[in-house]
């Protein structure tokens, strides 16, 4: 009895760390929407001749979260980016930017079901993305200057 207490306590420990272990995204230290999976790196890559690295997050805790709720949140958590909306190749995305450009969330649905998250990303830009960039970001035609 006392090593089943002991293993659960270890267990909830582990669980307790790994939750905080994504409060916050490790490329660009913003938080991260609660219960969605493990991040992968995203490959580095440029846009409008600015690096980016990031992280991705495929969504996988089955409780189908919708784009709204998802999007309610990172809206109460990250106050001072603006939104962009796209609608590109069957999936909404709901885009925010820090003021410089910087720091950028995406929230993009699933193909063919716009109301359901698929997955969040998170993009860190060198040197930042102008007004134009960021709304050109997802739209499918690059705006760079």
């Amino acid at each position: 009895m006392k090593k089943r207490s002991q293993l659960m306590v270890l267990l909830v420990i582990c669980l307790t760390a790994s939750i905080v272990a994504y409060a916050n995204d490790s490329i660009t230290g913003l938080p991260v929407y609660p219960g969605i999976g493990s991040p992968e790196p995203l490959p580095k890559a440029t846009f409008c001749g600015k690096q980016m690295d990031g992280s991705f997050y495929i969504v996988m805790n089955g409780k189908g979260e919708k784009v709204t709720l998802v999007a309610a949140w990172y809206t109460k958590h990250l106050t001072s980016f603006h939104v962009y909306h796209a609608n590109t190749d069957g999936r909404t995305q709901e885009t925010f930017f820090n003021k410089d450009g910087t720091k950028e969330v995406t929230i993009t649905s699933s193909r063919g079901n716009e109301n359901e998250v698929f997955s969040v990303s998170y993009g860190n830009f060198h040197p930042g993305l102008s007004l134009q960039e960021m709304a050109s970001f997802n739209q499918g035609k690059r705006s760079c200057h």
